[in-house]
């Protein structure tokens, strides 16, 4: 059983991303990513996710610049609840979509990367509204969160299938 003080800090930890991301689109009136990572469980944090998390934000931020778009505001967040990156530039929402899912689908960690995007009225840009499928589940074929929903597969086998593609990606690194 998930302890209650840790799911309202997940809780809060939400309303918190909200708040930021709004705060960020306010300021510079740009596309936002806000990055997180896909970690079952209650432990969101550890070295282990900040260097997932880390190669993530270096992976949306050298794709962006390869591309020639200026980067407005880059920020990264260590939290108990996991880290959190933000990232802030002029392009259109739609492309930007593309750019991030497409890491998310081809980088070794991209099943472990949560980028999601919002215009500049905090609307989110969604995969399915651009023909994407919706994720996969880590372990089948699924859609992940109807895996997630139905608590499919034990919290063990997830975050053995996580741990899998850590050591994966870091072990040739």
């Amino acid at each position: 059983m998930v302890d209650k003080k840790i799911l309202m800090e997940i809780l809060k930890s939400r309303e918190d991303r909200e708040i930021k991301q709004k705060e960020i689109i306010h300021k510079y009136k740009n596309s936002i990513i806000s990055f997180t990572l896909n970690i079952p469980g209650p432990n969101k944090d550890s070295i282990k996710y900040r260097k997932i998390h880390d190669v993530g934000m270096e992976t949306i931020i050298n794709k962006l610049k390869d591309k020639g778009y200026k980067i407005d505001y880059i920020e990264n967040i260590y939290k108990i609840t996991g880290p959190e990156g933000y990232i802030s530039l002029c392009i259109n929402p739609i492309e930007l979509k593309r750019i991030t899912t497409t890491i998310e689908e081809t980088h070794k960690l991209g099943r472990l990367f949560d980028m999601d995007v919002f215009d500049f009225n905090h609307n989110q840009i969604s995969r399915r509204s651009l023909g994407y499928n919706p994720r996969k589940c880590l372990l089948c074929d699924k859609d992940a969160k109807v895996c997630s929903r139905s608590s499919s597969h034990s919290l063990e086998e997830l975050i053995y299938k996580v741990n899998q593609i850590y050591y994966s990606y870091f072990s040739v690194q």
